[in-house]
């Protein structure tokens, strides 16, 4: 791999011809056309702007394009069935996702409070971001959402801290305990046709799976769709 990254352009292609390698390369996801919707208008503009600034992703602008995509879509979803709500994310970093959907989104809401959870304190050693500025200088044109930062990690204080009416949520910690212990406290605070987006869903063990899968069956008011991209989206009816 190392040596490719070494070739001519030119050469390049002619090997991802020959080899009919994919050529647009998402997390987990291999297209052989290209889909101009994530490569296009709004959507491409704020979600390369934002990439672009992101450490965690070694300032990659493709691998998490499909991923927060979906995030913006059902980010979407949840507005348009509902006239008024929350949004929540937990595990920020340098925020990329909330800057791409809010930025996007702005003119088409009022008064949304969103509840940001995160210590930032590059907890998993990962590049995380570790400067809450480099969160809040990308929203700060932000009209329609409301900013509430709680610095801190996942637990019960913090979610206490977050009000009722979520029609959005956004897990991205990597800690499957604490986001599988949450879950049902954040369910019990999203309205009906909110959205929960659990981003680290394909990366877990299959046991740990499995455990999330036991919940929402049980729960028949909840309706889960898995995505390619690793995510889970589960919609609250």
């Amino acid at each position: 791999m190392g040596l490719y990254k070494l070739l001519p352009e030119s050469i390049k292609k002619f090997l991802n011809k020959k080899l009919r390698n994919p050529t647009n390369v998402y997390q987990n996801v291999y297209t052989r056309i290209k889909i101009e919707d994530y490569h296009s208008g709004l959507f491409d503009k704020y979600h390369n702007k934002f990439c672009s600034s992101d450490g965690h992703l070694n300032f990659d602008t493709n691998t998490t394009r499909f991923r927060n995509y979906m995030n913006c879509i059902f980010a979407e979803y949840s507005i348009r069935n509902n006239t008024s709500g929350n949004f929540l994310s937990v595990g920020v970093s340098y925020g990329t996702s909330l800057k791409v959907l809010t930025h996007l989104l702005d003119e088409k809401v009022k008064n949304i409070k969103y509840f940001l959870i995160d210590n930032y304190k590059n907890v998993g050693n990962a590049y995380y971001n570790t400067d809450i500025k480099n969160v809040k200088k990308d929203v700060e044109d932000i009209k329609n959402f409301e900013f509430v930062y709680l610095e801190e990690l996942l637990t019960e204080s913090s979610l206490d801290k977050v009000e009722d009416y979520l029609i959005y949520t956004h897990l991205n910690t990597g800690n499957f305990e604490a986001e599988f212990e949450y879950l049902p406290e954040i369910f019990n605070k999203t309205k009906s046709n909110g959205v929960v987006i659990v981003d680290n869903y394909g990366f877990w063990h299959k046991h740990q799976q499995e455990k999330i899968n036991e919940y929402i069956s049980k729960n028949k008011n909840l309706f889960k769709i898995v995505l390619p991209s690793l995510q889970c989206a589960i919609i609250k009816f």
